[in-house]
Parts: C-alpha cells; structure tokens; sequence
C-alpha cells in the first residue's frame, strides 16, 4: 500500500467494496447515469471471458473515493461503474427469486437471495430490522434506484422517466435478459450464486484511490485526466474547475451552480452550450469579466476560478456571485 500525505492507494475488488457494512453516496451534482447498450455488453462480455477462465481477473480503472467515515465515502469517480455493477448484481437477485416462485430449490435459493442482498445491496441493521442500502446515487437517480431497483418493483410507465431512470431500468433489464441467456453457463442457483459471489465480486479489480478531503479529491481526479482517463468535455470542464477551489465555500457554491447549470442544460448538451456562449474576458488585476455579445460588452464581477497565470492561456471562466 502506498500513502502520501495526499490519497492512499491500493487494489479493491467488489468485494472489497461492499463488504464490512461500507456504503457508498454519490454526491448530489454529479451527473447522473448515462452508460447505454454498447457499454453494458462490453462489461458483460468481459465478464462472460473471465468466468470462463479460472485464472482470468480484469481490471476496473481507478476508483476515487473520499472518506467521511471508515464506512461512508463519497464517490468522487466511478459511480457509472458500481451502479452498472449493482444492476447486474439485483439481476442475477431478481433471477434467483424467479426461481423461488417457482419452486426451484426454493429454500436454498431463498437463503442464497438472502445472503447476496446482503453483501451488495443492503444490510438489516440487527436492532432496528431496517435494511440500510450500500449505495446511494445522485438526486435525480437515487430514489427510483432505492423504490424500484433495490426493491424489486417495477415502474408502471418507463417512458415516463427521467432519462437517466430509464438507462437504469434498461441496464437492470439487460442484465437479466443476458441471465436468462445464459441458463447453460451459469446452472442452477448454486452456479449462478457462485458467477456474482466469486466470479463479479473478487475477479473484478480496481485501483482504489482514497482521499479524506474533498478539494484533494479533485486534484487526484484531475491528476488522473491528465494521464488519460477518458472523459467529456464537460466532465473535464468540471472537474478542471473543481480541483482549482481553494476552500469549502467556495468549492459549495460551485457544486451548487453547477448543479443548476446541468439541470438546465443537461450533461449531454452542455458542449454546445459552452461553444455558443458569449465569450468571457477576465481582467487578472480587477478580476471582473468583459462579456461579448450581440448588442455590446458589459462587465460583471466574480471569482476567477483560473489562477491568474492561466487566464491568458484560456481565456478564463468564472462563476458570476449573481
């Protein structure tokens, strides 16, 4: 394990992850789920590879984490990856009920249900009997993953959904789609128990990085850009102007702004929003901004969110106090 006074770093599995009542938040302004089709068929054939070979293990990128406790971190990235991977797990949940009601080793299948919910989904807290779950996602997606996903609902208009809402029903139905396909592979309860518990839980592994603060978050995440984490435009425009924050209120205030720019414009949309906004100067010395538009200039006060050496370089953004 290496340690610097920065962020401590080592290999995790799943399992790893979710075992020992650790949970999970994703914080409430980053974006909210976006992985499609070709992304869960590319981890689920890879997956399918690994299970087929005994000595096969593969390898999930980096995980950022921030710790508030030593069982409650903030994911600072990878939430597109648990999520994806907490869908295949309520899958393979949803397939052994299945196989419950219709009497298919129910006992057995019932108890292997049981003790899987309670790895990587969620725990009963033994005094009160309320099940606490391991993941929490973002604002717009937590409550249809908490109701519906983890509960075992069914949403009675998909349609109807937030967009992100409906990629998460759609993986958790590709998943279980690929379950059913896969009858041959995967066996009865005891081998499909055996494919999430030993083959998705500890054959899977990421780099975990841990910080305990949340301003050293995003400079690890910006570090890690830097050396090619692919990313969007947007996310690196984020995360850019999230590792330059200074302190906590600064760095709340942006969460905020940037939240109901997102809300606004939505994550996929907002390049072209940037690329057809009026052009922003930043003056290093009075920091005020020169905004250029149709009908003149006119000028604004903020805080540069750059460091003066960086504004000529390019160009200058800031968050407006307006």
């Amino acid at each position: 394990m290496a340690k610097t006074a920065l962020l401590e770093t080592r290999t995790a599995t799943l399992l790893d992850l979710f075992g020992n009542g650790k949970s999970y938040r994703v914080p409430p302004y980053q974006r909210d789920y976006s992985w499609q089709e070709e992304h869960w068929e590319d981890l689920w054939n890879d997956i399918v590879e690994m299970h087929e070979k005994a000595d096969a293990y593969h390898y999930m990128g980096a995980l950022v984490l921030e710790g508030k406790t030593d069982r409650e971190f903030l994911i600072i990235d990878g939430q597109q990856r648990l999520a994806t991977l907490s869908l295949l797990a309520l899958a393979v949940l949803d397939r052994l009920q299945q196989w419950v009601h219709s009497a298919i080793e129910p006992k057995e299948n019932e108890e292997r249900s049981k003790g899987l919910r309670s790895r990587f989904i969620g725990e009963k807290d033994p005094a009160s009997l309320v099940e606490s779950s391991k993941l929490f996602l973002n604002e717009t997606d937590n409550g249809f993953y908490q109701d519906y996903l983890v509960q075992g609902r069914e949403p009675a208009n998909v349609r109807r959904l937030p967009h992100s809402n409906q990629l998460l029903w759609q993986g958790f139905s590709y998943f279980r789609k690929m379950l059913e396909q896969r009858v041959s592979l995967l066996g009865g309860g005891l081998q499909l128990a055996r494919f999430l518990n030993e083959t998705v839980a500890r054959k899977l592994q990421f780099i975990l990085i841990s910080v305990d603060d949340e301003l050293n978050a995003y400079t690890v995440f910006e570090t890690l850009n830097a050396r090619g984490l692919e990313l969007s435009s947007t996310d690196l425009l984020k995360n850019y102007l999230f590792s330059r924050i200074q302190t906590k209120a600064d760095l709340e205030s942006l969460q905020r702004r940037w939240s109901t720019i997102i809300g606004i414009v939505r994550q996929e949309k907002f390049p072209v929003f940037f690329a057809l906004s009026p052009a922003l100067q930043i003056s290093e010395s009075s920091q005020t901004a020169t905004v250029q538009n149709g009908t003149g200039n006119r000028k604004v006060s903020g805080r540069c969110v750059y460091p003066p050496g960086d504004v000529g370089k390019t160009g200058g953004i800031i968050f407006s106090r307006f």
